[in-house]
C-alpha cells in the first residue's frame, strides 16, 4: 500500500507541477485525493483528472500558492488531514454526520444524490423511492461507501450485496446477480455510460446527498477564503463550466436530481 501510494503520489504531484502557476514565496496548497471516482478524480495515462482536479488548479491560482496534488489511500484521506500532510482534501467527499466530526467542510459544490441503475428496460419497475426501498431482490453497492451504509439502514428487506469495484455493476447486473445497484449521481452516470446498451438509471433520487471539501477543524482562515472563492465561481459561471465539462449530461437531468 505504501508503495503504490508513492508512485501514484509522484505521479500526480508531477502532473500538478507543471499545469499550476507557481508564485514564489507562498506555500504550495497540499490537496489529498483519492484518484479512483471518475469522473470526480481519476488518472488517465497516469496524470490526474477531472472535476476535483481543474477545481484544485483553480484555487491554487485563486489563493495564490503553488498547487501540489497528493494521492492518499481512500481510508487515510481524514487521517492525512489531521496530521496536517495535507491542507484541503478535494476527492468527491460527501457531506456526513461522521465526517464533519472529522474535519470542517465548506459550502458545498454540488448535489449528488443516491440514485438506482438497473438493466435497460426494467426502470419502469421502480416508479417511486418507495418501490427500490421495498424491494427484496439483491441490491449491489460499492463496498464501505455512503450508498452501502444507505442500503443496509433503508432497504431491509433486500439482500445487500458489496461490489469490490464499480467496475463489476454492469456484470452483476447483466447476469442478475442483482436486481439493483445503488451509487450517487454522479458515480452511476459513469457507469451507465459504459454499458449505455445495458443498463439504465431509475430517474428519481432515493436520498440526497452533497459534495464539498473538508480542512482541518483549526484552519477557519482557509475555509473562509475558500467559501469566498465558491461564491464567485457560483457567481460567475466557473463552478458549472467546470462541472459542465466533465458531466455534461447535467443539463439533462430532471429538475429532481440536479
Amino acid at each position: 500500500m505504501k508503495a503504490m501510494r508513492g508512485w501514484l503520489g509522484l505521479l500526480v504531484v508531477a502532473w500538478a507541477s507543471s499545469c499550476a502557476s507557481l508564485p514564489g514565496g507562498k506555500a504550495p496548497l497540499r490537496v489529498g485525493l483519492t484518484p479512483n471516482y471518475p469522473p470526480l478524480i481519476m488518472l488517465t495515462e497516469g496524470r490526474a483528472a477531472g472535476v476535483e482536479c481543474d477545481f484544485a488548479v483553480e484555487l491554487a491560482k485563486e489563493l495564490g500558492r503553488p498547487l501540489e496534488l497528493v494521492s492518499v489511500p481512500w481510508e487515510m484521506l481524514f487521517e492525512d488531514l489531521s496530521a496536517g500532510h495535507v491542507d484541503i482534501l478535494m476527492s468527491g467527499l460527501t457531506v456526513t454526520l461522521p465526517r464533519q466530526a472529522r474535519a470542517a467542510f465548506c459550502e458545498p459544490y454540488m448535489s449528488n444524490p443516491l440514485v438506482a441503475v438497473v438493466r435497460r428496460g426494467e426502470a419502469e419497475k421502480y416508479p417511486d423511492a418507495d418501490s427500490v426501498l421495498g424491494a427484496t431482490a439483491g441490491i449491489g453497492v460499492l463496498g464501505k461507501s455512503s450508498a452501502d451504509t444507505f442500503a443496509r439502514r433503508r432497504c431491509g428487506a433486500a439482500r445487500i450485496l458489496p461490489l469490490t469495484t464499480r467496475e463489476d455493476v454492469g456484470f452483476y447486473l447483466a447476469n442478475q446477480r442483482i436486481e439493483l445497484y445503488i451509487d450517487d449521481l454522479s458515480a452511476a452516470v459513469d457507469i451507465i455510460s459504459r454499458n449505455e446498451a445495458r443498463l439504465e438509471l431509475v430517474r428519481f433520487p432515493l436520498e440526497e446527498q452533497e459534495l464539498a471539501w473538508a480542512v482541518q477543524g483549526g484552519d477557519q482562515a482557509l475555509k473562509q477564503q475558500v467559501n469566498e472563492i465558491l461564491a464567485r465561481w457560483g457567481a460567475d459561471g466557473t463552478r458549472d463550466r467546470i462541472l459542465d465539462r466533465w458531466m455534461p449530461y447535467r443539463r439533462m437531468l430532471p429538475d429532481n436530481m440536479k
